[in-house]
This record gives C-alpha cells, structure tokens and sequence, in this order.
C-alpha cells in the first residue's frame, strides 16, 4: 500500500529512466537488425577460429574411421530398426505356424470322424476323446 506521506518523486524518475533505457536499447537493436538482418540479434556471431586452429586443422585432417569403427557405427545406427523388423517378423512367423497347426488338427479330426464313421464306432463322436484305433479296456483274464 502507497504511503501519502511518502516522497513520490524520486521513484517516478527511476521509473522514467527505467523506460528510457528500454527505448534505447530497442532502437540500438532495431538499427542491429536492419544492419546484420533480421536474425543477427537474436543469435550469436558465427564462430571464426583462430590462425592457428586452421593451420592444424590442414597439416592434420580428420582421420579416416577404421573399418571396425564404420562397422559399429553402423549396428548402433541400425540395430534397433533391425530388431524391430525381426520382431514383427517373428510374430509373424508365429502366426503362420499357429493357422498352419489349426489347419493340421481339422484334418486329423476330420480323417478320424470319417474313419470312425466308415467302421460304424460312436466312441469318436460322443467326444470323449478317445482314440478311434484303440479298441477300448481289456479284459483281465483269470487265470488258465
């Protein structure tokens, strides 16, 4: 809260210089930009390396990368899209095998009721489970 017998005039002018400081160094960055274009302000100057740095680097240019190092960079580089794919590859595989089983155990099943139902069993068909081939129990003989 203001005090009313509170000296105002001294804070009014640190508020102007204050406002005038702010016009000056928007017209300075301004008259930048016009100058340098319009991303000069907002972005460092281009680093320029020194007499020195240029002549090492043209007496000593980056050596070339060993063929191992290319090769490791490039299972870093490609690795993952790689086990991605094998990933989908093998689920897709997996698939396959499971319609590929579907279809095997329809035709076995089919081929028993048929063979069932040429010998003129039921024991197939009341789904039991039990093997058309196996003629059932034995019988335990007593002796003799």
């Amino acid at each position: 809260m203001a005090e009313p017998n509170r000296d105002s005039t001294g804070s009014q002018d640190i508020i102007d210089d204050a406002l005038r400081l702010v016009d000056a160094l928007q017209r300075r960055l301004i008259v930048a930009g016009v100058r340098r274009g319009a991303a000069a302000p907002s972005s460092a100057p281009p680093r320029k390396g020194d007499v020195w740095e240029e002549a090492v680097r043209e007496q000593y240019p980056e050596p070339e990368p060993t063929p191992v190092e290319q090769l490791l960079g490039i299972a870093r580089e490609k690795g993952p899209e790689v086990v991605g794919h094998l990933g989908r590859a093998g689920m897709a595989l997996a698939g396959a095998l499971g319609e590929t089983f579907k279809v095997v155990e329809s035709t076995l099943e089919r081929r028993s009721r048929e063979a069932a139902a040429r010998r003129g069993d039921t024991r197939a068909d009341s789904g039991s489970g039990a093997d058309p081939a196996d003629p059932g129990p034995r019988q335990i003989s007593r002796g003799g």
